[in-house]
């Protein structure tokens, strides 16, 4: 009796683990589509994941859209300049971003490396990660270098209509004064405001091409940064 009752014990704790895994992420908002979660690290910065789901396009329009980088500040909330700095490979790339804050917080900007991965017949992913050293910091702008982020693109079908399913996933400390109360409110907005905008760019398709458009292959750069 006593053998089952731990058995049954152990079972019951596994399964509150399992359960708390799942509920970690809290529901934000759902608008037109769109839905925000966020979980909160031990040093009360949010991490943020948003998702929506968009008809008639490909992953691949998703890349190029990404790769139209004068185009970024019209559906990216906040960023205000992208430039690739350096195409690694096919499939990796360094990216300086600026971003504008709200006053009278200072601006701050981020040099990143991102990589494009297959991971299987209907999923890619876009994984990027803060880069440091790699370009003069500005004066009086701050420089980002606690960030993981990741898109996440699902490919599949529903009554014989093609979806593309977008998944965002963020953590980025912003440094400086920033109160973190504000920084995550921030962060959530930006994610609702970028996921609505990125769908309505990828579905009347209002961006350029780049040349060099970021292909799936191999992060053999990763440990460079």
């Amino acid at each position: 009796i006593h053998m089952v009752r731990r058995v049954l014990l152990l079972m019951l704790l596994f399964s509150s683990d399992a359960i708390s895994d799942v509920q970690h992420w809290q529901l934000w908002k759902q608008h037109d589509g769109a839905s925000v979660y966020y979980k909160k690290h031990d040093n009360g910065i949010f991490e943020v994941q948003a998702e929506i789901t968009v008809e008639g396009v490909t992953a691949n329009d998703f890349m190029t859209l990404l790769s139209d980088t004068d185009s970024a500040p019209l559906w990216i909330d906040n960023v205000t300049h992208v430039k690739v700095l350096e195409r690694l490979s096919p499939s990796e790339t360094i990216v300086h971003t600026e971003f504008d804050s709200p006053w009278p917080l200072a601006d701050r900007d981020m040099v990143s490396y991102s990589c494009y991965q297959q991971l299987n017949d209907t999923q890619t992913k876009l994984t990027i990660a803060a880069k440091t050293g790699e370009l003069a910091k500005r004066q009086a702008v701050i420089r980002i270098t606690d960030l993981k982020a990741h898109w996440l693109l699902t490919q599949h079908s529903s009554e014989g209509q093609s979806l593309l399913t977008i998944t965002y996933e963020i953590y980025a400390n912003p440094g400086g004064a920033i109160p973190y109360w504000l920084s995550n409110k921030v962060g959530l907005k930006s994610a609702m405001h970028t996921l609505l905008a990125l769908k309505l760019r990828l579905i009347n398709k209002t961006y350029q091409a780049d040349q060099q458009v970021s292909q799936v292959g191999n992060c053999s750069h990763t440990n460079k940064q």
